[in-house]
């Protein structure tokens, strides 16, 4: 990336010293809305500079989600976190490139122990573009970054006790493959988590007494 022009650097300083003042007020809860304001038009200033050189800023994939509008809308930088990226970007251009997504394609194992059958079973867990592929026995297919439908039908299936919150941590390291790039082995390893989990939930719940063959 070449040189910044003398007015991106004037920009640059202006959003540096507006964007300290900024995380001042966030942090001692005053009102921080006429600031954010501010910060925003003048890093969609330095934005379209940057683009209209050929230099067009780029930023990782989930900031491009969380603010839900272009990079090019005066509405994407009233937010600290884009502005901070627009900053480190005109220092390196690469700063914000994101990282391969490794593991798309990628089979695992999700063990997990069932009372029903004294044992742990073994369901099959691929990772695909837009999910996970979840086969066990005869259940299974396509599903979403959750798990759903089949990785729950397979635990009903065999009356598996789960965590409420299964399917929000199941969507949560799908999008930490993809942002992070994490390894197979990673991803194998935070599964193998999510299974423990899984399985001391089922062997916790209540099974004498009036529980006796629930």
């Amino acid at each position: 990336m070449p040189e910044l022009t003398t007015e991106e650097i004037r920009l640059r300083e202006k959003l540096q010293k507006l964007l300290e003042e900024a995380k001042a007020k966030v942090g001692s809860r005053e009102n921080a809305v006429e600031i954010i304001n501010k910060l925003g038009a003048l890093a969609h200033d330095l934005h379209e500079s940057l683009a209209a050189r050929g230099y067009e800023p780029h930023h990782h994939r989930y900031m491009l989600e969380n603010r839900g509008v272009a990079p090019s809308s005066p509405q994407f930088y009233r937010h600290i976190h884009p502005v901070e990226d627009l900053i480190k970007f005109t220092y390196n251009p690469r700063v914000n490139d994101d990282p391969e997504d490794v593991t798309v394609g990628e089979e695992f194992l999700f063990k997990v122990f069932s009372r029903r059958w004294g044992h742990e079973d073994a369901y099959r867990v691929k990772r695909t573009t837009t999910g996970w592929d979840i086969s066990h026995i005869s259940i299974g297919g396509s599903c979403d970054k959750s798990g759903r439908p089949y990785l729950f039908e397979n635990l009903r299936q065999d009356s598996i006790n789960y965590p409420s919150a299964l399917g929000d941590r199941m969507e949560w390291l799908w999008e930490k493959a993809q942002g992070l790039g994490l390894s197979a082995e990673e991803v194998q390893q935070e599964l193998n988590k999510l299974a423990d989990w899984v399985s001391k939930t089922e062997k916790s719940s209540p099974n004498d007494g009036i529980w006796a063959g629930y």
